[in-house]
């Protein structure tokens, strides 16, 4: 998914669509010409490749232009344990000093990134503090989300978590395709497979088969390949306790 045209990159900051739910999103055109020059627009990734492997020391932050990434650890068995979905408009890093990652990132499907030196970090927060006021919020909804995937892999049974898992997902996208106006395309796009689900959910990808399979039976949801319709939102909100 992508909020620009023609699926690149807008050659200034000022014309991208997807800076509105970005750290940018509260800043006036002066204020985003003042800071264009601290961000290389220049990095793309196809679907698949890893962005930062885990235990990377790393010396730049990233804004996601368009596409979806996913953030996580490998566990002692090497399997995973995924904690976030990065989609357009997230940040990932913002530091002011270069530091060794305690996580994985990997593009789900294609990916455009917007990159930022963290040697810039510092200047760039002082030049502009909305920047680092809307760093704060981002920061506090991520820590709010990553506490509901554990209370989902923990507390919630396997039907429970996912019901919450594709509501939580859905939503987050939608909020996407109504801030960017260009982009009404794929209504029902859904970046995760099973496999990604499963990792979330801290299940086995036969189990989330299973579950997908029972809530399509009831009449719940619609899938396919990189596709979900809800067809139920209000059963399916009831079983995930989802707000």
């Amino acid at each position: 998914m992508n909020c620009n045209s023609k699926n690149k990159i807008a050659d200034n900051c000022i014309n991208c669509a997807v800076a509105k739910l970005s750290v940018f999103g509260d800043m006036t055109k002066e204020e985003m010409n003042a800071i264009e020059g601290y961000i290389e627009k220049k990095r793309h990734y196809d679907k698949g490749e890893i962005l930062i492997d885990e235990h990377d020391s790393v010396s730049y932050s990233l804004c996601v232009n368009s596409g979806y990434l996913i953030l996580g650890s490998y566990l002692p068995n090497g399997s995973r344990q995924i904690y976030r979905v990065a989609m357009p408009g997230d940040s990932i890093g913002f530091s002011h000093k270069q530091q060794n990652t305690n996580y994985f990132v990997q593009a789900i499907t294609d990916v455009d990134v917007c990159v930022i030196n963290n040697d810039t970090v510092k200047d760039l927060l002082a030049k502009a503090p909305q920047v680092a006021l809307r760093l704060v919020e981002v920061l506090a909804n991520d820590s709010e989300t990553y506490q509901h995937y554990l209370l989902n892999s923990s507390r919630k049974d396997a039907t429970q978590s996912l019901a919450y898992l594709i509501l939580d997902i859905s939503d987050k996208i939608k909020n996407i395709k109504n801030t960017c106006a260009k982009n009404k395309e794929a209504q029902d796009f859904f970046p995760l497979n099973q496999e990604d689900m499963a990792d979330v959910a801290g299940l086995t990808k036969v189990h989330v088969s299973r579950v997908i399979s029972q809530f399509k039976k009831d009449g719940l949801v619609k899938c396919s390949h990189k596709t979900m319709t809800i067809l139920d939102r209000d059963k399916l909100s009831d079983i995930g306790s989802y707000p």
